[in-house]
Parts: structure tokens; C-alpha cells; sequence
């Protein structure tokens, strides 16, 4: 009995040793938990925009696409609340921005393959967007349109002019009547590519399709421009024959003008004085046809239509040539009457103080005309003349 207690007492003896050894602290075991994708793509993101705002775009590049690739693989596992398509978006469109950050910079550079390639990943990730959810559908199309734009201009600066055209013609698939589009694309054919047949036909085709006015005005105008007087009248007066407005009746009659066919531009210009336009219309007018009139040696009617212009604005230098007019048939009230006009705008205009002076003298007002006529009496190029008749004034009273 006492050897068995023993043997219970050494049980319990090692039992006790065994608990406290086991009791003995040891070093915490460090478990890592694992970082979230979606947290780990928004780091990435965060990282992204700070190289982006420090104008670091290599990096921020980098980072951008590593921070959608990580959201991407984050979407089997997020929830709704994590918004992850939202994100994609995002980063999808900061790539873009980053591309074209990079493509401007390039452009300024003059290192035109480097700009082509970033506005063509810009492009790239715009066309991958096919259902946008942070960007609205129109101002995505019209990021696409303004890079379609950008592309035509590098690759034309670069001498890409086929891959210009290409780019024009995307914008124009969408928006067939956007002039400056269509006469880019002109320009390219005729004058970098010379191709004049394709040129023309770019503008003639679109205007026997659209059967507008400006289209026949543009294609006219590259006609008269290229030398062919023939195919630009025939396409102005197409034009006037669909759209009988200011716009064409004075590109019609600035055509006849500057081929010198000035009665074809007095008859267009009658014409459209007869749709009874604006004063400020008339006005340019009436001018032009005064100055045609001139053109062609008809000074009466040149006169006449001078006249008209200044009862609506006086102009010096056109009440100077009516006043020169009357002077050579003896109307002294009228050169007095002109002349005076033409004195309003400059006091000290030799030409008309010697014209009114005359004019005066001839009228026997010779006080008024001795007035006029001192004041020129030392003028380089009337002095003398203004002496004679000064001169004949003393004899006259004498």
C-alpha cells in the first residue's frame, strides 16, 4: 500500500513537472492575412493617380494597367457594394487619358511615331468600351471623333497621308456634312497626295448627294482655286439655283469680280440688292458695284452707285472720287457738297481742300474759297495751284 502510494505520488509528481514545463511561454506565431484584391487594385490605383499628377505618365501607366488587371481578377470575388465594373471603367479611362498625355507630349516633341502609337492605344481602349457605365455614350463617341481628328493631323505632319484619309473619313462616316472634315481631306488629295481627280470627286460626289448649297459653294471655290473657271461658275450658279441667299449671290459675284467679268458680278449683285438685304449689306454692295462700274469705264454709273453707299455711310475717299467726278462737268454744288463730306473724315485733305476751293471760286463765294485755299497755299503738290487761284480771287476783287 505504500509502495503503490509511491508510485501515485510519482505520477502526480511528473504529471505536475510535465504541466509547468508545458506552461512555459513561447513566440507568437505571426500569421499573415491575406490582403484583398479589391484593397491591393485600389493601392495600385492610388499609386497611379499620384505618379499621373506628377506628371510621371511611364509609371503611371504602368500602374494604371496593373491596378485594372488586379480589379479584373478581383470581379469573380466581389460584391456588389465594391462597385468593381465601375472601377474597371475607371482605370479604363485613365489609361486613356494617360495615352493621350503622352501622345501630346510626343506631338510637341516632333516624335510623330510615339504620338500615333499613344493616340492609337487611347483609341484602342475607347473602341474596348463598348457598354460605358462611369462616361456617358455621346461623349465617348465624341472622345473617338477628336482622336479620329488628332490621328488625321499627326500622320499629315508625319506624311502619312493615306492613313490621314483614313481618319477623315471615319469622322465623316458620322458627320457626312462637316465642311472643315471634307475640305481637310481635299487638301491632303490635291495638294500632298496630288490627286486631283480623287480631290474633286471627294467634294463633287458629296454635293450630288446632299444636293446642298455650301457643298456646290466649296466645290466651286476649289475649281476657281485650281484654275477652272468653267466647272466653278457652273457649280456657283448650281448652288444659287438651290439656295438663293447672301451667302451665294455674293460668292457668285466675288467669282465674277475676281475673273474680271464685272457686269456678270453687277447683275448677281442687283440681284441680291433686290432681296432688299441689311443696310450693312447694301452697303458692301453698292460699293463693289461702283467699283465694277469703274472697272468698266462707266463713270456715271460708278458715281451713281457710290452715292448710294454714302447716304448710308460716308467714307472720305469715296465722297472724294464722286466729288472728283462732278468736278470735271462743272457741278460745283456737287463738288461742295462732296468734298465737304470728305473734309469731315480728314480736315487737312489737300486734294479736297483744293477741289472745294475751286469749286467755291467758280461759285464767286470768295471768302469761303480763299478760306480753303490758304490753307494749301504751301502744299507740296496743290501749293502752286492754290496760289494761281488765290491769286485770280485778289484780281477779281480788285
Amino acid at each position: 500500500m505504500i509502495r503503490h502510494s509511491f508510485l501515485l505520488l510519482s505520477v502526480l509528481v511528473v504529471f505536475t513537472i510535465i504541466s509547468a514545463c508545458s506552461s512555459t511561454p513561447k513566440p507568437p506565431v505571426v500569421v499573415e492575412v491575406p490582403v484583398s484584391p479589391m484593397i491591393q487594385a485600389q493601392a495600385y490605383a492610388d499609386s497611379a493617380l499620384d505618379l499621373f499628377d506628377a506628371e510621371d505618365y511611364m509609371n503611371a501607366l504602368t500602374q494604371f494597367n496593373t491596378a485594372l488587371n488586379t480589379f479584373r481578377d478581383a470581379a469573380s470575388v466581389a460584391t456588389e457594394i465594391d462597385s468593381v465594373n465601375h472601377k474597371i471603367e475607371k482605370m479604363q479611362l485613365n489609361i486613356a487619358t494617360t495615352h493621350l498625355r503622352m501622345a501630346h507630349e510626343s506631338y510637341e516633341a516632333q516624335i510623330y511615331p510615339e504620338a500615333i502609337e499613344h493616340y492609337e492605344a487611347a483609341l484602342e481602349v475607347y473602341d474596348s468600351i463598348t457598354a460605358p457605365i462611369t462616361i456617358e455614350a455621346d461623349a465617348l463617341q465624341q472622345n473617338r471623333v477628336q482622336l479620329y481628328s488628332n490621328l488625321a493631323l499627326v500622320n499629315k505632319t508625319a506624311g502619312n497621308f493615306e492613313a490621314a484619309i483614313t481618319y477623315y473619313d471615319r469622322i465623316l462616316a458620322g458627320d457626312p456634312n462637316n465642311a472643315d472634315v471634307l475640305n481637310s481631306k481635299f487638301i491632303v488629295l490635291n495638294n500632298d497626295i496630288r490627286d486631283t481627280d480623287r480631290a474633286f470627286r471627294v467634294l463633287r460626289d458629296y454635293a450630288e448627294a446632299s444636293n446642298d448649297a455650301n457643298a456646290y459653294l466649296m466645290l466651286a471655290g476649289k475649281y476657281a482655286e485650281n484654275g477652272n473657271n468653267t466647272e466653278a461658275e457652273s457649280n456657283y450658279l448650281r448652288a444659287l439655283e438651290i439656295r438663293a441667299d447672301g451667302n451665294t449671290y455674293k460668292s457668285l459675284a466675288s467669282f465674277y469680280l475676281n475673273t474680271s467679268q464685272w457686269a456678270k458680278s453687277n447683275d448677281i449683285l442687283l440681284r441680291y440688292v433686290g432681296t432688299n438685304p441689311p443696310q450693312e449689306e447694301m452697303l458692301i454692295c453698292y460699293r463693289l458695284m461702283g467699283n465694277n462700274y469703274r472697272n468698266l469705264n462707266n463713270n456715271a454709273k460708278m458715281v451713281e452707285y457710290f452715292e448710294k453707299a454714302l447716304l448710308i455711310e460716308e467714307d472720305p475717299q469715296l465722297a472724294l472720287a464722286v466729288a472728283s467726278y462732278y468736278n470735271g462737268r462743272s457741278n460745283w454744288a456737287k463738288v461742295i457738297s462732296f468734298t465737304t463730306m470728305a473734309l469731315r473724315g480728314n480736315a487737312r485733305n489737300a486734294d479736297a481742300l483744293l477741289l472745294r476751293g475751286n469749286a467755291y471760286f467758280k461759285s464767286n463765294r470768295f471768302n469761303e474759297a480763299r478760306t480753303d485755299l490758304e490753307l494749301i497755299r504751301n502744299d507740296p503738290r496743290h501749293g502752286t495751284n492754290a496760289t494761281n487761284l488765290l491769286n485770280a480771287i485778289a484780281r477779281r476783287r480788285g
